[in-house]
């Protein structure tokens, strides 16, 4: 009809009224000799007017124990790269939209440590480097580009956290470089940009001491 909704289409595993509850498997085949594994699409639909369906995946609430774990990961193979795991926030096309935002969060411990938010490339094989880790903002081709910001959060009955910036060591050759660097200015008028290194400030007693 013009102002109803399209059929719920639900997809449950049975329940165990004394035990576990029965799996939900979603899988392709695997490939013959010759091909590929199908794959799996998860997506809504597009809307014509208004916002489109969202798509949540999560484990459900745990009573007397953990809630189960989320798990994204690529799959391997024995010729090529690994496969990619992209997380790609939406683009806008409105004048004065914004691209979405991509969060990534640990978990709130209501009643201890919060949880640790660990970004790291896999060491490397027999023969080979260890992977880059980027961390930069995009371009802008009209204002300015957005800033990057790393810092630790305020302390309460307590220190507020380190940041550490340190370069690796190795067993040939020299040790790894740390180079802060401010901006360039293509402009005519324009300054390079200012690098501040100042130690922290005591409202009631000495100032942290700089040393280099």
């Amino acid at each position: 009809t013009t102002s109803g909704t399209g059929g719920k289409l639900f997809i449950s595993s049975g329940s165990g009224s004394a035990s576990t509850s029965g799996d939900l498997v979603l899988i392709t085949a695997k490939a013959g000799t010759a091909g590929l594994s199908g794959l799996i699409v998860l997506s809504t639909g597009d809307a014509t007017s208004g916002n489109s369906g969202g798509i949540y995946i999560g484990s459900g609430l745990g009573a007397s124990g953990r809630a189960g774990h989320v798990y994204v990961t690529a799959g391997s193979g024995n010729s090529g790269t690994g496969g990619e795991l992209v997380l790609s926030a939406g683009t806008s096309t409105f004048a004065k939209g914004t691209g979405g935002r991509l969060s990534i969060t640990s978990g709130f411990g209501s009643g201890s440590s919060s949880g640790d938010l660990v970004m790291q490339t896999s060491k490397a094989g027999t023969a080979g480097i260890s992977g880059v880790v980027i961390l930069s903002t995009g371009d802008a081709s009209s204002g300015n580009s957005g800033g990057l910001y790393i810092g630790s959060g305020l302390g309460a009955s307590g220190r507020a956290g380190h940041v550490y910036v340190t370069a690796g060591s190795g067993n040939s050759g020299s040790g790894g470089e740390v180079v802060i660097k401010a901006g360039t200015s293509t402009f005519s008028k324009g300054t390079g940009g200012k690098l501040t290194i100042s130690s922290g400030v005591s409202t009631a007693t000495t100032s942290g001491d700089l040393v280099m």
